[in-house]
Parts: structure tokens; sequence; C-alpha cells
């Protein structure tokens, strides 16, 4: 269970924090949470999935061929062309309580500070109770994306109810010697032989541009092999690229308007 600390003036009276200076935090982190507000720009950098969280489905950006090893993370520095927005606000999140979203800092981090006199330490609010800078730019960035967060999961909930999520495919899987189970997509074919309700039904829910984009980035997992080459981990990688993505593409089409 983590170990939240809930941000409010009171019980943060006294406390500092360390803000992170690279995104190291996130080395082990194979699967990186995404909002649908990010889409435009990470699937033209990354590939995406669906995954399960409880009852939950999730939207996260795919950056490794394996559990606990980031690809796209070097000696602290991020690699890839787009960084997802949840590396911005670590060690801080939003924790939904009922209707209400909380901000909350994970304890856990190591970034909570001795005392307010601790180098490079800044406090939670000033004496007044003001958020200090630093926290200022975070609740920004958190307050921006709650919304995000929130019609992310209201169309992955109407992408599930229309039963369209399936498993990435198994050739794909194979192909890369991909390692990280339970990645998910969503089934082309299911969606063009919708009714026209249940169709009407995801465009509602914005789902349309979400199954859109999470599909076509699967172009992009050939990047994977390819940083797993520079930032080398203990997956092995395909000696020839090409079988990634070869001749055989009868499971996996990008044709949504036929």
């Amino acid at each position: 269970m983590p170990n939240y600390l809930a941000i409010s003036p009171k019980e943060c009276e006294g406390l500092a924090w360390l803000p992170p200076q690279d995104v190291h935090f996130a080395a082990h982190n194979a699967l990186v949470p995404l909002h649908a507000g990010e889409l435009a720009k990470a699937a033209s950098a990354m590939p995406l999935a669906l995954v399960k969280e409880g009852r939950e489905w999730k939207l996260v950006g795919v950056a490794s061929l394996q559990s606990n090893h980031n690809l796209f993370i070097k000696d602290g520095k991020w690699l890839g062309q787009y960084r997802p927005q949840s590396l911005a606000t670590w060690p801080f999140s939003v924790v939904n309580v009922g209707e209400k979203g909380v901000v909350t800092f994970d304890r856990d981090s190591g970034l909570l500070a001795d005392d307010l006199n601790t180098p490079g330490a800044e406090p939670f609010f000033d004496n007044h109770g003001s958020p200090s800078h630093s926290l200022q730019a975070v609740l920004d960035v958190l307050k921006a994306n709650h919304g995000k967060h929130r019609a992310t999961q209201k169309a992955l909930a109407a992408l599930n109810t229309a039963q369209l999520i399936v498993p990435w495919p198994e050739h794909l899987l194979a192909s890369l010697g991909m390692r990280i189970p339970g990645l998910h997509m969503v089934d082309e074919t299911a969606l063009a032989k919708l009714d026209d309700q249940a169709f009407l039904n995801l465009r509602s829910a914005q789902a349309l541009p979400l199954a859109y984009a999470l599909n076509l980035s699967l172009q992009q997992a050939h990047l994977l092999s390819r940083l797993a080459r520079l930032n080398p981990g203990t997956a092995a990688v395909p000696e020839d690229l090409d079988t990634v993505f070869g001749n055989d593409d009868d499971e996996f089409t990008f044709d949504f308007d036929s």
C-alpha cells in the first residue's frame, strides 16, 4: 500500500521535500501512466497499451520489453521524443476520494526532507499557508490533468462496455520478445462492426480518438528493440527487426473505416 501524505497546510506544517533532479526514479518502470490529452504526442513516440488494474483499465506507454527496466531512461535522462507528464509530477499524485481528488505525496519516495534546513529542500507551504513556488508548479499540472484523467477513464470504460479490448497480437509479442504480460489494444474489426448506437456511445464518451491512437501507436513498437540495443537490460532482442513488422499482417492492421 502506498504511504501517502495528504497535501494541506495542516498536514505539511514544518515539512519540506526534495524536488527530483532527473527521472531516475522511473528507471524500473516498464509502463508509464498516460492520459488522453497526451495521445497525439505519445502515440508518435512510443507504443501505447491498455492494462487492467483491479477493476479498471489504464492507459500506459510501453517503455520496455521486460519488467523493471525502462528503456527510455538512461543515466536519469529521458531518451524519447515525448516525456509523459506523470514524470513531471512524481512523487505527487491525485487520489480520488468519492467525488473529490486529494493531492498526495509519496512518503516512500525518499524525497521527504528530514527538516526545513536540508540542502535543496523546498517547504510545502510558506508561513501564510500558501504553496511554495515548486509545489504550486506541480499543483498546476495536476489540476490541469485531473479532468483529462477522468475523461480517459470514461473513454476506457466505454471501450470495455463495448467489448472492444483485446490482447496485443501474439505474433507481435513473439517478434519483439515481449516479456510484459497483460498488454491490450482495441479490436478494430469488432469496432467496425458496431451498430450505430454503440458507435455513437463511444463517440459520446470520446473513446474513438483513444482507440485509433492506441492501435496506431503500435507502429512505434520497433523503437523498443532499438532502445534495447542502446540501453540493454536482460531481454533478448530480435536480430532481424523486419520480423517485428513483416508481411504477415492479417492480425495487425489499422483500417478502422472498413
